[in-house]
């Protein structure tokens, strides 16, 4: 495995205060990371792709093999749109060879017989590889008639999730999307905002998710069923929470919404991907957060290297997506953080709004030059306003809100949910008339 401190290097050279990176200096760098990537998969597929994890000790609990499997499919597929750069094409080539006998196994045929009413979702890995040129005909004909099933269908799904179905259909039969893919997505989050303050993981994960699938992982520009300001509002606003929380799994996810709606990279997207790319480097790949490390202390040998992978594996792939996805035509370097600057007495002061929790991203803001810690007193609004939510503490929420509306960071869905909260907490507290 390449040494992080490679990495390092090479992410110090592109964050000196010389001029912005040319274009080949920051895809070698993201080259890399997705070399990382595809070195991971195969310990994956080796100890994860048989049986999965039985986790019951761990908060992320069981995971049936069925997972990694589809998740191995959808990192090789984004990656795959880089097939032709020799940095990627043998790892790739390796990859799927590890991918593909667990993908097309006996038991996975047995499965998609048995199981027509979840069988795209099962089929994932094969549909994904035969998207990349491995095809199985064989294995077609079998999921061709448990889709034809008369209980095919009888497996209700949410929303996204119905979108990831039409999305493996079309990539399958190797045609466009139909005409009800633009409206189920907008049942999503791409048409509907997810609750910023209150929400679940859930919630945050179904708004990440319907991009991906809806843009083929930035391969499809359909049109968006409401503004793509609005959807990147909310992603930066995911961001900041699971950068404060360390849910790199979370943020890596966020971050992608970029990139996969083709825009200029935020502020504070740029930031979110600085700190995710340091932490790799730091820890030799990116950590899934801070809730595996007593688990992995109490056991040793294979169990030790098997709750690691399951513990770690997934955000390792979500940052090689992310990467692969960045690398897109077009795409400026997600390491320069270029946006319109404010004071830095603002900044100070949402700063100090901010109890320190020794988060990565503290020590990365704390990192960064005066010019670059101006840009980011949106980010730091969103941080501090979710914070606040948190504490109940209301008298701060609006004082944010004020200070938002004097300069000009109000309009954004997150503070538009906060000032509709503190409306609905007045009515509560309003005497009766």
């Amino acid at each position: 495995m390449q040494n992080p401190h490679d990495h390092k290097a090479a992410l110090d050279r592109l964050l000196s205060h010389a001029p912005a990176p040319h274009r080949a200096e920051f895809r070698q760098n993201l080259l890399q990371r997705l070399q990382l990537a595809l070195r991971i998969v195969g310990r994956t597929v080796q100890f994860l792709g048989s049986d999965g994890f039985d986790g019951s000790d761990h908060p992320d609990g069981n995971f049936a093999a069925e997972k990694p499997l589809a998740e191995t499919a959808m990192l090789l597929y984004t990656v795959g749109r880089h097939a032709a750069d020799p940095a990627l094409r043998d790892a790739l080539d390796r990859a799927m060879d590890d991918l593909a006998p667990h993908a097309r196994s006996q038991r996975m045929r047995w499965d998609i017989v048995r199981y027509p009413s979840v069988c795209l979702q099962l089929a994932t890995p094969h549909i994904l590889l035969g998207a990349l040129g491995r095809k199985d005909a064989r294995f077609d004909a079998l999921l061709a008639a448990s889709a034809v099933a008369s209980v095919s269908e009888s497996h209700e799904v949410v929303p996204y999730r119905e979108l990831e179905l039409m999305w493996l259909k079309a990539l399958w039969r190797n045609e466009a999307p139909r005409s009800s893919f633009a409206e189920t997505a907008r049942r999503t989050a791409l048409g509907r905002a997810i609750d910023l303050l209150n929400g679940t993981r859930d919630d945050a994960y179904a708004h990440t998710h319907a991009a991906m699938y809806y843009t083929d992982f930035g391969n499809w520009r359909g049109s968006l069923p409401r503004p793509a300001h609005e959807f990147l509002d909310e992603s930066a606003a995911v961001l900041a929470r699971a950068l404060v929380i360390e849910d790199y799994d979370l943020a890596a996810e966020a971050l992608m919404a970029w990139p996969l709606l083709s825009t200029s990279w935020s502020p504070a997207a740029a930031f979110g991907f600085r700190v995710v790319a340091s932490l790799e480097d730091k820890v030799g790949f990116l950590p899934a957060g801070r809730s595996a490390s007593s688990q992995l202390l109490r056991l040793d040998g294979h169990d030790r290297t098997k709750c690691a992978l399951a513990t770690s594996y997934h955000t390792a792939y979500v940052m090689g997506m992310l990467c692969a996805v960045a690398l897109k035509p077009g795409m400026a370097s997600p390491f320069e953080i270029v946006g319109p600057a404010y004071s830095m007495s603002l900044v100070a002061d949402l700063r100090a709004l901010i109890p320190a929790r020794s988060a990565h991203w503290e020590q990365v803001f704390a990192a960064l030059r005066p010019d670059e810690q101006a840009m980011l007193a949106p980010f730091l609004l969103d941080v501090a306003l979710m914070q606040s939510s948190r504490k109940g503490d209301v008298v701060q929420m609006a004082r944010l809100l004020q200070t938002a509306v004097t300069h000009g960071l109000a309009d954004t869905t997150l503070c538009a949910q906060a000032a509709g909260l503190l409306t609905r907490m007045s009515a509560l507290v309003a005497p009766d008339s």
